[in-house]
């Protein structure tokens, strides 16, 4: 624990013994000073080396300081990945983190601690923003007797806080009333082409794609250079048509893999300053071939349980594969490739297999000759069902009945 600082109030000495069990049992850094003040006169962090980025760097600590005011605790973005946990307690304020959203690479840290002043290089865990809210509340209910609801805690970040200020909406809007753009333009376009990745119709997508397509600087300017406004549709481009697979059926983890090749590849293109909005074109394609194989794929299995459904019906009879394909609307040639490739053997050994299998529970259970039962099950002769049998059982159904019965 680190260390206490003078001049605290006596009253405080067990909260922060309080506030340092939390950060044990959450893995952040904690820390508390006193609101508007400097930070010498009181400032006390959970961290072992006594470092914390609210210390060696005042903008923060003043910026996190005013998301404290009028009792509004906030989940604070500094940046895309450090976020904060800030409350006002009374005069004090106190603050979780820093967290990162998701794993942070050393150089990120390293280039944090000195952004921020830090001497050392601190250790930055990952934040999950639900459990830093949960923390909160606790903080709270320790400090003031009282449950703190969760949609108390607001999730701002200066850039938001700017965004409002700025009226940054209103002038957007008028800029596309000015240009006379609408996004219904490429609404239509939109909604059709994910129909048909959903569907995993291949070729009506190369016939959309060869048609007319929306001439999207009539409908929005995400930036105002060309190659990052294209960026950007790719982005969503491929957002929009990984959810598309998933609901026409593609695995998920499929569907999220493909659309992080895609990313990658996109990622690598802006690097190197090459073309790019011709990886969406291939992504449309290449996720509508994903939803076609899964369709494929679920379609074979259920002619493959629906041939094994009437084997199972019919297994008293002397079955050929000529005589399920067409009662389930296959051809011969189709469902024995089908089942194959499903089972690993062919439909007459899967034929043979089951009814060998419940000739042998009656071997077990009942007292029928093996003749009968050879018989029950459509063998064309003793010997036969018990060269079948053997091949299964590596036995003869009479040394299976003597070891079984």
């Amino acid at each position: 624990m680190a260390s206490l600082p003078s001049g605290l109030p006596e009253a405080w000495k067990n909260d922060i013994r309080f506030l340092q069990t939390v950060s044990d049992l959450s893995g952040l850094s904690v820390a508390v000073w006193r609101t508007g003040r400097p930070v010498e006169e009181l400032f006390w962090t959970s961290s072992p080396d006594g470092e914390h980025p609210c210390l060696s760097h005042e903008p923060l600590r003043r910026t996190l300081e005013e998301y404290c005011r009028a009792d509004r605790p906030a989940l604070f973005f500094e940046n895309d990945l450090a976020v904060y946990a800030i409350m006002p307690i009374g005069s004090f304020s106190i603050c979780l983190g820093p967290a990162v959203i998701w794993s942070a690479s050393a150089e990120y840290v390293q280039g944090y601690a000195r952004s921020h002043g830090m001497q050392g290089t601190p250790s930055i865990p990952r934040g999950d923003l639900g459990a830093m809210s949960r923390y909160m509340e606790l903080v709270h209910l320790h400090f003031n007797g009282a449950s703190l609801p969760r949609e108390a805690i607001s999730v701002t970040a200066d850039i938001l806080e700017t965004w409002q200020r700025a009226g940054d909406l209103e002038q957007y809007q008028l800029e596309q009333s000015e240009n006379d753009r609408g996004h219904e333009i490429g609404a239509e376009y939109e909604k059709k082409l994910l129909q048909l990745v959903e569907n995993g119709d291949t070729e009506a997508i190369k016939a959309l794609l060869s048609g007319p397509t929306p001439d999207y600087a009539q409908i929005t300017e995400l930036s105002g250079e060309e190659a990052k406004t294209s960026e950007y549709l790719v982005v969503s481009v491929i957002t929009l048509l990984t959810r598309a697979a998933i609901a026409g059926g593609a695995g998920l983890e499929q569907a999220h893999e493909l659309g992080d090749v895609y990313l990658k590849r996109l990622a690598k293109a802006a690097l190197h300053g090459e073309p790019f909005l011709g990886l969406s074109y291939n992504a449309m394609l290449e996720f509508a071939e994903l939803v076609r194989s899964a369709k494929e794929e679920k379609s074979s299995l259920s002619y493959v349980d629906a041939c094994k459904a009437y084997i199972e019906k019919n297994l008293r009879k002397s079955l050929q594969v000529g005589d399920i394909a067409p009662a389930i609307g296959l051809s011969r040639t189709y469902l024995s490739r089908l089942f194959h490739e499903a089972e690993g053997i062919t439909v007459q050994q899967y034929i043979q297999k089951e009814k060998c299998r419940h000739a042998a529970q009656m071997l077990q259970y009942s007292d029928y000759s093996i003749s009968q039962i050879a018989q029950y099950f459509g063998f064309s002769s003793q010997s036969y069902f018990g060269a079948c049998f053997q091949i299964w059982y590596g036995m003869t159904p009479n040394a299976y009945r003597k070891a079984n019965h």
